[in-house]
C-alpha cells in the first residue's frame, strides 16, 4: 500500500505558484510555523485545515483517499448530523451538537459561525443574526476582508461559500435597487475570482452553480430574462459536464421559469424535460428534510478510511498478536486494544509506529496513483469520466498521458496502469472476455485472498474499480455469473459494517452497487443505488442506476410506466452528455413507442 504525502504535495504546489508565499497561504488560518511543520510532515494537520489550504490554491481535495483518526472522522459526522438535525428541525438536537464543537482553531472557530446562522436561518428565519454570524465566519479566516480587494486575498471553496451566502441573506432582506446593485456588484466579484482561481473542474462547478443562481435571480427580479437564462445556462453546463446533481433543481426551476417569461414554450424545452424528470427522482427517493440550494451543502466525493479499521485488517491478515503490533508503539496491548475498537485516537507518532510494524508506510493520504503532481492525480478522474461515457479511445490516450508521468517501477503505480490497460482493451474488444478476466484476477489475487473472499482491508479505490471490473467480467459469463455476484455482495457489505457511513464512500460504493444490482436485479437494492446517487448530489452512475431500475420493471410495470422511465433515462443521458446511452434510448422510443423526443 502506497500514500501521497500531502504536506509535500502543499508545499510544491506553492512554490510552483511563485506567488503563494507560506505567509499569504497560512493567512487567518494557521501561523506560519505550523504550516511549515504540514509542508514537512512534522505535524499532521486536520483534514478541515488540509481541505481549505488546498482549495485557497484553487484545487479539490477529493483527489484523495484520507484515512483519518476516531477523533477526526467525528468532527466530519458531527458537521453531517448536524446539517441533518437542522434541515429536519430538531433544534435540541442541533444546540448539543454546536455546544459540543470544538474551537481550538480558527477554522473550527469559522464553522461554528456558520452553523450558527444556518441554524438562525433554517430555524427561525432571522436574518439579520445570519448576516453578523457569516460576517464573522468571513473575517476569522479572512480577516480585514473587502471585495475591492479580493484579489490580494487566498480565497478557499469553503470561505467562498460563506460570501455566496452572506449575498443571499442580504438579497432575502431588502427589495431596495441600489442594495440590490451592490449585491449584484459583489457577486460579480466572486464569480471573477472563481473563474480565475478555481482551477479544479469540481470545485469550480460547485461554486459556479451557486454563484450563478444568485445572479440569474438578481436578473429576474430586474426583469431581464435573457441575462438570467444565460447565468442559469452557465451553472448548469459547469455541472452537466461534471456529473454533478446537487444545485442543478433550484437552476432548472429558474430557467425553466425565465423561458416561460421569454414565451418559450415547455413542449420545446429540454429544460423543461430535465426539471420534470429531476424533480420526480428527487420527490420520490431523497427524504424531504434534503436541501435543494444550500451554500453549505455539496456532493459527496471524498474517500475517508478510518486508520484503526485498517490497522485492526491487516493485523490480522498478517497473523500478528496486539502484542506484537504494539512492541515499540504502546506500552501493552490493552492500549492497542482500545484503540482498534475506536475508543481512542491515534496520534501521528502512533500511527507511524503501528503502521512500521506493519510493514506499510506511515502516511494518511492516498491518491489514486503514488506522484507528488495534483495535475497527474487529476488523471485518473478524467480516466474514470471518459470509460464512464463509453470514450475508451480518449480514456486510452489520457491513459498513456498519466504512464509517462508516473514511476512505473512503483507497485502502486503499476497496478494501476495495468488495471485500466485490461479495461480498456476489454471495451475496445481488443482480446476477450475471458482473457481480461484472467488478467485481472492475477491482479486480485495479489490484494485478496480469492478463493475466500477475503480482503486485507476495506478496499481503497483502485481495488474497487478491480473487483467492479471482475465482477463484470463474470456477470457477463452466464456460467460464473453467480461468482460474480457473490463477490461484489461481500465486498459490499464490507462497507456497510464499516463505521465510515457509505455516503463518504462514494466514489467507491456506488459503481460497485450498481454493477451489482445490473447482475443481481433485486429490486431493493436498486431503490438503494438510486437513492444513494440522489442523496450524494452526484449523477456518475445515474443513468445506470434508472437502467437497472428499468430492467427489473420490464413485465412486472404497467407499459407506460416503463415508457417514462425509458424517457427518462434519454433526458438525463442527454443532461450528462452520456452519447451511447443516449442514442440508444432516443432510437428506441422514436422506432418501439413512436414517442416526440427533442434532440
Amino acid at each position: 500500500m502506497k500514500f501521497t504525502a500531502i504536506g509535500s504535495m502543499i508545499q510544491n504546489m506553492r512554490t510552483e505558484k511563485s506567488t503563494i508565499t507560506r505567509k499569504k497561504l497560512a493567512y487567518g488560518l494557521c501561523s506560519e510555523q505550523t504550516l511549515f511543520g504540514i509542508e514537512t510532515g512534522q505535524c499532521d494537520a486536520d483534514v478541515l485545515l488540509l481541505d481549505i489550504l488546498m482549495q485557497r490554491m484553487g484545487e479539490s481535495p477529493d483527489k484523495f483517499e484520507m484515512i483519518l483518526n476516531a477523533e477526526m472522522y467525528n468532527m466530519v459526522r458531527l458537521r453531517d448530523l448536524w446539517e441533518k438535525s437542522i434541515l429536519r428541525g430538531k433544534r435540541r438536537l442541533a444546540e448539543l451538537i454546536l455546544r459540543e464543537y470544538p474551537s481550538r482553531t480558527n477554522v473550527d472557530q469559522m464553522y461554528r459561525n456558520r452553523m450558527k446562522a444556518s441554524m438562525l436561518y433554517h430555524m427561525d428565519r432571522n436574518l439579520a443574526g445570519v448576516s453578523q454570524y457569516l460576517q464573522n465566519a468571513i473575517f476569522i479566516t479572512l480577516p480585514g476582508f473587502t471585495y475591492d480587494r479580493m484579489e490580494s486575498y487566498l480565497i478557499s471553496a469553503v470561505e467562498m461559500e460563506n460570501l455566496l451566502a452572506l449575498e443571499k441573506t442580504e438579497m432575502e432582506k431588502t427589495s431596495e435597487l441600489a442594495s440590490l446593485k451592490e449585491i449584484k456588484s459583489h457577486l460579480e466579484f466572486c464569480m471573477n475570482y472563481i473563474n480565475l482561481h478555481f482551477e479544479g473542474d469540481e470545485e469550480h462547478s460547485k461554486l459556479c452553480s451557486k454563484c450563478s443562481w444568485l445572479l440569474a435571480r438578481i436578473y429576474y427580479r430586474d426583469g431581464d430574462y435573457i441575462q438570467a437564462c444565460a447565468c442559469c445556462e452557465r451553472g448548469l453546463e459547469c455541472l452537466r459536464r461534471n456529473t454533478q446533481s446537487y444545485f442543478m433543481l433550484p437552476l432548472l426551476k429558474l430557467m425553466t421559469a425565465s423561458e416561460e417569461r421569454l414565451g418559450i414554450a415547455a413542449a420545446q424545452s429540454k429544460w423543461v424535460q430535465y426539471d420534470q424528470i429531476l424533480t420526480f427522482l428527487w420527490e420520490r427517493y431523497v427524504p424531504k428534510w434534503c436541501p435543494v440550494d444550500s451554500m453549505f451543502h455539496n456532493c459527496y466525493q471524498r474517500i475517508y478510511h478510518l486508520d484503526y479499521e485498517l490497522i485492526r485488517a491487516e493485523r490480522g491478515a498478517k497473523g500478528m498478536s496486539q502484542e506484537a503490533l504494539a512492541d515499540g508503539v504502546y506500552k501493552n496491548a490493552a492500549s492497542l486494544s482500545r484503540l482498534e475498537n475506536g475508543k481512542v485516537s491515534s496520534s501521528k507518532k502512533t500511527f507511524e509506529g503501528l503502521m512500521r510494524n506493519l510493514g506499510l508506510e506511515k502516511g494518511r493520504y492516498n491518491g489514486y496513483v503514488v506522484t507528488d503532481s495534483l495535475e497527474v492525480l487529476d488523471f485518473p478522474r478524467k480516466l474514470d469520466s471518459a470509460i464512464m461515457r463509453s470514450d475508451f479511445k480518449g480514456a486510452r490516450e489520457i491513459l498513456e498521458r498519466l504512464k509517462n508521468n508516473l514511476d512505473m517501477d512503483n507497485v502502486a503505480n503499476k497496478f494501476a496502469v495495468q488495471l485500466y490497460e485490461t479495461i480498456i482493451a476489454a471495451r475496445l474488444n481488443e482480446f476477450t472476455g475471458e482473457k481480461a478476466l484472467e488478467k485481472q484476477l492475477v491482479l486480485l489475487r495479489g490484494i485478496m485472498d480469492f478463493d475466500r473472499s477475503g480482503f486485507r482491508h476495506i478496499p481503497m479505490r483502485n481495488e474497487v474499480l478491480l473487483v467492479n471490473s471482475v465482477c463484470k467480467l463474470f456477470g457477463d459469463s452466464e456460467c460464473k455469473k453467480e461468482e460474480g455476484i457473490h463477490l461484489a455482495k461481500y465486498t459490499l457489505e464490507l462497507f456497510r459494517n464499516s463505521r465510515v457511513d457509505v455516503r463518504h464512500q462514494y466514489l467507491s460504493y456506488a459503481i460497485l452497487l450498481s454493477n451489482y444490482v445490473h447482475y443481481a436485479r433485486e429490486y431493493e437494492a436498486a431503490v438503494e443505488a438510486l437513492r444513494n446517487e440522489m442523496i450524494c448530489g452526484k449523477a456518475s452512475e445515474l443513468i445506470f442506476c434508472l437502467n437497472n431500475m428499468l430492467i427489473i420493471m420490464q413485465g412486472n410495470w404497467p407499459k407506460e410506466e416503463c415508457r417514462k422511465w425509458a424517457k427518462a433515462i434519454y433526458y438525463m443521458s442527454d443532461l450528462y452528455y452520456f452519447v451511447k446511452e443516449k442514442q440508444i434510448y432516443g432510437d428506441f422510443l422514436k422506432e418501439k413507442c413512436y414517442e416526440e423526443i427533442l434532440d
